[in-house]
């Protein structure tokens, strides 16, 4: 009976990671039939970037009520509606002839993929011990990695061999069969047992009275500064000190295989060695920091690639335990809510980096700065990490 539940719960994480891949895979579809929509129906650039801005809206907006409708009325139903509706929104993709529409359905996809987080979250903390959240975590968190590279392939492949119509039909198609096996597979989980009402305030009254929360969504919006501020900015340096596109790519690629890696890993290497997790991710930021300006200032190619597979393995240490925290100073039965908001207090470091990033660079001239004023995010994020209390406070 043991090893059913276990390997029901691994099932169930490997469900939870299709539907968070799925979820990148919707957004980031866009990037490779960019060009050949832009020219069929006639956009301009500015109006074709802001696709990917218009996902980003929607996913922002659903943060919260997300985690709050998964929490009231349990994640079977709002995971598979979210991602349902993301795959119906792709697929109306297909069938868009003018910008407004265009918008519109990548509003209503970012709407829908923005339940995931807090859904998956609530999933794990229900069926993992605080033990294996990290190793949980970890291995979601490959999502959005997997999600962009067949996003990137699938939808190249199908743009030549098909049409970019055909591309955003077999996403969405793909999107909405993981809704149907989440419904028919994922039992309810929500707080009604606990009789408790929950309501939109609910995760952030939680969050904001409860120290060590405060402290690991500080924490973690720093380190996604530095994160987004790496993916947004490192082809365009490599770019500035002389490497081609296709050269600054297959750096950036050994650094995603780095991240991978370390994503899968970070949950292991703590179990493995019994591991204080707040002194672990101590010693991370730091070595995050020191990693960051070793990268920035290499010239040499294969000295770049050596050192971005440390920068990419590095960089994903983090992640899995930040939200493992969330889970274990959270309440059990309000997962969903407090996930929520912590994702978007993360996401607003992802909407803040490539600004503050570029105006340094824009301030001084040189791309350079950008390591300095990346490498001192984690610096930063050291300080909540320091004041975070072992014990779980009272709620």
């Amino acid at each position: 009976m043991e090893k059913t539940k276990d390997s029901r719960r691994w099932l169930l994480l490997l469900l939870m990671l299709a539907a968070f891949a799925v979820t990148f895979m919707t957004r980031f579809v866009w990037s490779p039939l960019n060009t050949t929509v832009t020219e069929e129906l006639g956009l301009s650039n500015v109006a074709a970037g802001s696709f990917m801005s218009a996902f980003f809206i929607g996913y922002v907006i659903t943060q919260i009520p997300g985690g709050t409708l998964a929490d009231r009325f349990g994640v079977k139903y709002v995971l598979s509606a979210g991602v349902l509706v993301t795959g119906l929104a792709s697929i109306g993709m297909s069938f868009i002839t003018d910008y407004t529409q265009g918008m519109i359905c990548r509003v209503i996809t970012g709407l829908g993929a923005g339940v995931v987080m807090a859904c998956c979250s609530k999933v794990i903390s229900e069926y993992f011990e605080q033990k294996d959240r990290g190793i949980a975590f970890g291995i979601l968190l490959v999502g959005p990695t997997v999600g962009l590279t067949v996003a990137n392939k699938l939808g190249a492949r199908l743009l030549v061999d098909y049409s970019w119509q055909a591309a955003f039909r077999v996403v969405g198609y793909i999107a909405i069969a993981i809704a149907i096996l989440i419904f028919v597979t994922v039992k309810n989980i929500k707080s009604e047992a606990i009789g408790q009402k929950v309501t939109l305030l609910t995760g952030l009254k939680i969050v904001f009275t409860t120290r060590n929360l405060v402290c690991v969504c500080f924490a973690g919006f720093f380190y996604m500064f530095l994160n987004l501020g790496v993916s947004t900015w490192a082809n365009t340096y490599l770019g500035s000190i002389g490497y081609e596109t296709v050269q600054a790519a297959g750096v950036m690629s050994i650094y995603s295989i780095g991240g991978i890696i370390g994503s899968l890993l970070t949950g292991i290497i703590v179990k493995k060695f019994n591991m204080n997790v707040k002194f672990y991710l101590i010693g991370v930021y730091i070595l995050i920091a020191v990693v960051t300006l070793i990268f920035g200032f290499q010239t040499n190619l294969g000295i770049l690639k050596a050192a971005g597979f440390v920068y990419g393995f590095a960089t994903y240490l983090p992640n899995a335990h930040l939200n493992a925290l969330i889970t274990k100073y959270a309440p059990d039965h309000l997962a969903g809510s407090v996930m929520g908001v912590q994702n978007c207090v993360f996401q607003m470091a992802s909407i803040l980096s490539p600004m503050v990033v570029g105006w340094t660079v824009d301030l001084t001239g040189t791309f350079r700065t950008c390591w300095f004023s990346l490498a001192v995010m984690p610096v930063i994020g050291l300080v909540f990490l320091f004041i975070l209390r072992e014990r779980r406070e009272k709620i």
